[in-house]
């Protein structure tokens, strides 16, 4: 495995009120959640620094759990009432060396190696590369270190991620892999994905 340039936010300080547990937790198969697994599957793939941006009570139970390997960054998101652009904005803080960041929600665990090394090929200085399947936009995301200046220095904290992004230059990426348009939101999406057998 090559260390790769690029680091990664996983975004998991969402309140998960439809789903009525946190998401970073359900189960992926017998020995993974999906925090497991996302961690699992950056690290493997060779990125170079991996932020959680967790919730107060998630953080609790990851370090009670221990499965997450030490060198990986906790942040804690003390204003969840504020949108999830908030939590981006902590990670990309957190981000020290890295030139690239993929930006990974917890609401898709299925992102793995071979989506990665797709996106990141196409990784540039000037412009954020967009997964698109069926010319629907989809995740990750992959910023440069300009896009991450810029989300720093954004004056409002509770603006939309969306809204942000639109004011970047962006590469839409279109994919043969309909996974990138994963979201995970409530029970029905989770049995659709895992048949209750998980």
């Amino acid at each position: 495995m090559k260390i790769k340039d690029v680091g990664v936010v996983i975004l998991a300080a969402g309140k998960s009120e439809r789903m009525k547990e946190m998401k970073a937790f359900l189960r992926f198969d017998e020995t993974h959640s999906f925090i497991d697994r996302i961690v699992e599957n950056y690290s493997s793939w060779g990125c170079r620094e991996i932020v959680i941006v967790t919730s107060p009570d998630a953080c609790r139970r990851i370090n009670t759990e221990k499965n997450i390997p030490e060198w990986v960054s906790l942040i804690v998101n003390d204003h969840l009432d504020f949108e999830r652009f908030y939590s981006v904005k902590l990670g990309i803080g957190a981000i020290n060396t890295s030139p690239f960041c993929f930006i990974q929600n917890i609401d898709n665990p299925f992102i793995d190696e071979e989506i990665l090394d797709y996106l990141y090929q196409y990784r540039s200085p000037e412009q954020y590369i967009s997964p698109v399947f069926m010319e629907k936009g989809g995740h990750p995301v992959l910023l440069n270190r300009k896009n991450m200046k810029q989300i720093l220095s954004w004056p409002e904290n509770s603006a939309t991620f969306k809204e942000v992004l639109s004011t970047m230059d962006s590469r839409r990426i279109e994919m043969q892999d309909e996974r990138v348009l994963v979201n995970i939101n409530n029970p029905g999406d989770y049995d659709r994905y895992f048949h209750k057998n998980q």
